[in-house]
């Protein structure tokens, strides 16, 4: 099984900031994933792999990464890893991230005035915004 440490240093040996190291488990791994500065790393080196995150399931969907699932979700940050999923954002309580990476796909329903980032790394989306809803792209 691959450990938080070993993800780590191969990030930090492909440019990663050295402060990426100071994460310690599963949880603030995925914290950095969603980071501006991580979805910045993930695109630009396309990683982690599809076959890395296949080795991460199990450790990382109660912290909203999804590998190669039907995911639906109401007013959650989603990362959707090869699988498909159907989100539904609303209301003004925060604003939310979506990433797509290795061929997910997402039906993203916007309203009531809700603000979604889409972090598009190598994915598909489609948006149905009822005309109050921000999509950033």
């Amino acid at each position: 099984m691959i450990e938080v440490k070993d993800i780590l240093n191969k990030a930090i040996g492909l440019g990663a900031c050295s402060q990426s190291g100071k994460a310690t488990d599963w949880k603030s791994l995925v914290w950095l994933f969603f980071s501006p500065q991580g979805c910045e790393f993930c695109r630009g080196n396309n990683y982690p792999s599809l076959e890395m995150f296949r080795t991460m399931k199990g450790n990382v969907e109660s912290f909203g990464v999804h590998i190669e699932e039907d995911v639906k979700a109401v007013n959650e940050d989603k990362a959707i890893i090869g699988g498909t999923a159907q989100l539904t954002y609303h209301g003004t309580d925060k604003a939310y991230k979506v990433i797509l990476m290795h061929g997910g796909n997402a039906c993203i329903k916007v309203g009531n005035y809700a603000v979604v980032r889409i972090e598009n790394i190598s994915g598909n989306y489609e948006i149905i915004n009822d005309g109050t809803g921000k999509v950033l792209i």
